[in-house]
């Protein structure tokens, strides 16, 4: 299918912009360790996806910080995607399939043309597990394209995108070394419950499951704060992202939130403390003991 991509009317005096030529394209998936494979978007233009198997409700997540696109939508086996506008740098976008595959795309715009319509095929001849070094490559791959233009805020940018992936993640099927996280406590009408702790490239993950039990008031996560205690001393750990899915729990809702620092979560005879603080509030939850 080949179509036209009308932009608005120029102002007078200008050029009118380029239209872009409409693809209907089909993108495969083998096992060949080559780079993101690369879906083509516009401003203001969906982008929809087709896929061989159902999608993971929820299974759809742009590692959009900055919040270029509009919410992506999806229904049992397809994904559509818009920008707001053009897009200076690639985006990731990763989808969770019901039988454990996770795709990761590169969304880019590139001058005058725009995939109206992506068929994603699956030709693995043998499927790499999810915490095999090909899976692991495509998830590091993702982080490098989520960068941003400033080298010294890619690092972060990377982090708060693998975070943004775990709450959206509740059943741990990425590719992720992973174990059970023991702990939690239920404080100012807060019950908050130890998920699953993941490390990879350095860095820690905490996953935690949050319920807001007060039948009056939401409650917004602002930031996290993490520190070990043991031998005589306490540590301060430097906390590179906390993402919360959603942002702000009504009364009786429940929601995810996900703590990311660098290392690992503790050493012999050290205890973990995480404090999810929220926003223009008082209600800290401190966990205390947490044992991944």
């Amino acid at each position: 299918m080949v179509g036209v991509l009308l932009a608005g009317a120029a102002p007078p005096g200008e050029r009118a912009p380029r239209p872009r030529e409409l693809r209907h394209r089909t993108l495969t998936f083998d096992d060949r360790e080559d780079a993101l494979p690369e879906v083509h978007v516009a401003g203001g233009a969906t982008t929809l996806l087709t896929f061989p198997g159902p999608v993971v409700d929820g299974g759809a997540v742009l590692a959009d910080p900055r919040g270029l696109f509009y919410p992506p939508t999806q229904t049992d086996r397809t994904v559509i995607v818009a920008p707001r506008a053009d897009l200076a740098a690639p985006v990731a976008l990763h989808v969770s399939l019901v039988d454990g595959t996770v795709l990761t795309f590169q969304l880019a715009s590139v001058a005058g043309e725009s995939d109206a319509q992506v068929d994603v095929a699956l030709a693995f001849r043998a499927r790499a597990p999810a915490d095999s070094a090909p899976a692991l490559r495509r998830a590091l791959e993702a982080c490098r394209a989520e960068a941003d233009e400033s080298r010294s805020g890619a690092g972060q940018l990377g982090s708060r995108a693998l975070a943004a992936l775990l709450v959206g993640d509740p059943d741990g099927r990425r590719p992720f070394d992973r174990r059970p996280l023991r702990g939690g406590d239920r404080q100012d009408g807060m019950l908050v419950d130890g998920s699953f702790a993941y490390r990879m490239g350095g860095l820690t993950f905490l996953l935690f499951h949050v319920e807001n039990r007060d039948p009056a008031r939401p409650w917004t996560f602002e930031r996290a704060e993490a520190r070990v205690e043991g031998a005589g001393e306490v540590a301060d750990l430097r906390v590179i992202a906390g993402v919360a899915e959603p942002p702000t729990l009504g009364p009786g809702e429940v929601g995810r939130v996900a703590v990311a620092f660098p290392g690992a979560p503790r050493a012999p005879g050290q205890r973990l403390t995480v404090t999810l603080r929220e926003k223009d509030g008082g209600r800290h939850v401190v966990l205390d003991g947490l044992s991944p």
